[in-house]
């Protein structure tokens, strides 16, 4: 297939910049990316679709999602597995619809999107791929009987994390996640708490790299933060209340923050004012120190902690919060959202980018949306996953 008269933005595109180019893809690959637009005659008609002229960018990769627990996904099939495994794939399928085409799942009830991502895989659903933690690691933290405890894995003490952690990669997790700070979406959680220990925290990124893989953690709280720079982490999750002093060594380590200001989006409702209350001081003091961490030049990268489908998800919020109210520009969100992300994930030699010999991951946006973001604020015209349009 050819995707002729695309627009091609060189920052995504192999380092080629046109109005009307062409992309060739082969076999779910890209195998060619022109500044030029293809020759069309009779014969070859029907293997090329005319973009006139609107963006082609790499697929979109949301860092930090669930496919279940959010908008309460999976909650009425706690006790009926295949039931949650069809919930879970058919909201998982929903990502595609506003142009992500890599998700990485930070906790799922009953590691159901271990499943899901097997699914995809094999190809028996159509559905974004996913990088998976199974259940996310917490300390004692409320019940074990409550509804949100069900995506996630209590442990406490160094030997009760080593053996979480090496359960969920034994039951096919691609990270360890873990939560190093009180959490604000459960009503007994303390965002400022750090409620891990250092050496618990160290267990988990040791036994991460012993299985060659990494560890996510959940960070609201400052020191939850410098913990677990200091200990090895690779992905802070949130970062919501992190000081200007950690900031300076965030950027000085090997970790990666990952910022989700869309979940802290209030809707209106009977709960607004106790949303505000919760969340409003959160918001702005991220706001204010991702502002800071992107003029400091730190390789950010874009998770939402929202739901396909939702508010935040179909209007664009993460989009919106950091170009609104964190000041980045256009372009630099575009490459949090795509190729930073890869980058941080590690599949930056499978997508991220429009480039020769990786994944036809790639999506067709009406407008500039490196000159305008908002033109991110809605569904794109047409997803491709691995060379076939499916959306």
């Amino acid at each position: 297939m050819i995707l002729n008269h695309v627009r091609l933005i060189k920052e995504l595109s192999s380092g080629l910049s046109t109005e009307c180019g062409y992309v060739r893809v082969e076999n779910g690959i890209i195998t060619e990316v022109s500044e030029k637009p293809y020759p069309v005659t009779e014969d070859n008609r029907e293997t090329i679709k005319d973009c006139k002229g609107k963006t082609l960018l790499p697929g979109l990769i949301d860092l930090h999602t669930h496919i279940t627990v959010l908008n309460q996904v999976g909650f009425e099939y706690l006790h009926s597995d295949m039931g949650l495994l069809t919930a879970a794939a058919q909201h998982a399928a929903e990502y595609l619809d506003m142009g992500f085409t890599t998700i990485r799942d930070c906790g799922s009830i009953h590691r159901v999107a271990n499943e899901v991502k097997h699914m995809v895989q094999i190809g028996l659903i159509e559905a974004p791929d996913l990088i998976t933690c199974g259940r996310a690691i917490i300390p004692t933290e409320g019940s074990e009987k409550h509804m949100m405890a069900q995506h996630v894995h209590f442990a406490d003490t160094v030997d009760e994390v080593k053996k979480a952690a090496r359960q969920e990669i034994a039951e096919g997790a691609d990270f360890v996640k873990v939560f190093a700070s009180g959490a604000a979406a459960i009503a007994t959680g303390v965002p400022q708490q750090s409620i891990m220990f250092s050496e618990e925290i160290e267990a988990a990124v040791k036994t991460a790299e012993r299985k060659g893989c990494y560890v996510a953690a959940h960070c609201h709280a400052d020191e939850a933060i410098r913990n677990c720079i200091h200990n090895g982490v690779k992905t802070i999750e949130h970062a919501t209340l992190i000081s200007d002093k950690t900031l300076t060594l965030a950027a000085e380590s090997d970790s990666y923050l990952v910022p989700t200001l869309a979940v802290m989006y209030i809707s209106d409702g009977p709960r607004r004012s106790y949303w505000e209350k919760r969340l409003g001081p959160m918001f702005r003091h991220c706001t204010e120190k991702m502002t800071k961490a992107y003029e400091m030049g730190m390789y950010l990268g874009f998770g939402t902690d929202c739901s396909a489908g939702d508010f935040c998800y179909n209007n664009g919020i993460e989009f919106k919060f950091r170009k609104e109210n964190c000041g980045m520009k256009d372009l630099d969100i575009l490459l949090q959202a795509t190729r930073n992300n890869a980058v941080i994930a590690g599949i930056e030699d499978k997508v991220g980018q429009i480039r020769k010999g990786l994944r036809a991951d790639m999506i067709l946006i009406d407008g500039k949306p490196d000159q305008n973001i908002r033109c991110m604020y809605h569904k794109p015209d047409f997803v491709m996953k691995r060379g076939k349009i499916v959306r």
